[in-house]
């Protein structure tokens, strides 16, 4: 759909974009996550698996000949160039998986979900940007909670992504989310009736 408003949403893990797509779901947006678009792509037999495999090999596959994906993240992490390798085969895909997602949309607004959005550089495909974001000590907080990740591990894997200061500074949009559902929701409900009533939010400039 033409007039479709395409918004990219991202943030640090336990920022809380799972609670934000909640929401986005309850107000029958249609929002799609590329992390379940790369799960689906490395499956045995589909385009990533495939990609991936010619690329690097049988050596990564478990005894059943799929790909063991704790091994591929720490061959690949290992090496930057092998890290831009299998990045340069599977985000075209991905990105080929958004498009055909946001085509399909009948809705006026569709939120694609994208962990890594500024560190892949996909800010121009998007409308809107949007970052969660909380206190960071609420945000280590709710990784040990939720996630059985403590302080220690939680730091060491954001080593590899944009500081959330960064990523708000970048941003369109910024959901706070650190109180409740109904107050998360409150600025949520605001973005969305401003772009229904036709407004758009770009910060960036757009050549």
């Amino acid at each position: 759909m033409k007039n479709t408003v395409k918004i990219g949403l991202t943030g640090v893990m336990g920022a809380g974009k799972s609670s934000v797509i909640r929401l986005l779901n309850r107000h029958d947006i249609d929002v799609l996550d590329c992390d379940e678009i790369n799960r689906e792509l490395l499956k045995k037999g589909n385009a990533g698996y495939l990609a991936i495999t010619a690329a690097f090999g049988k050596s990564l596959l478990d005894q059943n000949g799929a790909l063991d994906t704790e091994k591929m993240s720490d061959f690949i992490f290992s090496d930057t160039q092998k890290k831009e390798q299998a990045e340069s085969l599977l985000h075209p895909l991905i990105q080929q998986e958004i498009k055909r997602f946001v085509e399909e949309c009948d809705k006026s607004i569709v939120v694609v979900e994208v962990p890594l959005l500024f560190e892949v550089h996909w800010e121009a495909f998007f409308d809107e940007l949007w970052v969660v974001a909380c206190e960071h000590a609420l945000l280590l907080q709710r990784l040990k909670q939720y996630r059985s990740i403590d302080a220690q591990e939680a730091l060491k894997r954001m080593k590899y992504q944009l500081s959330q200061e960064e990523k708000c500074a970048r941003a369109d949009i910024i959901l706070y989310n650190n109180g409740s559902m109904e107050q998360l929701d409150k600025q949520l409900s605001k973005e969305l009736k401003r772009i229904s009533e036709g407004f758009t939010c770009c910060k960036r400039k757009i050549a």
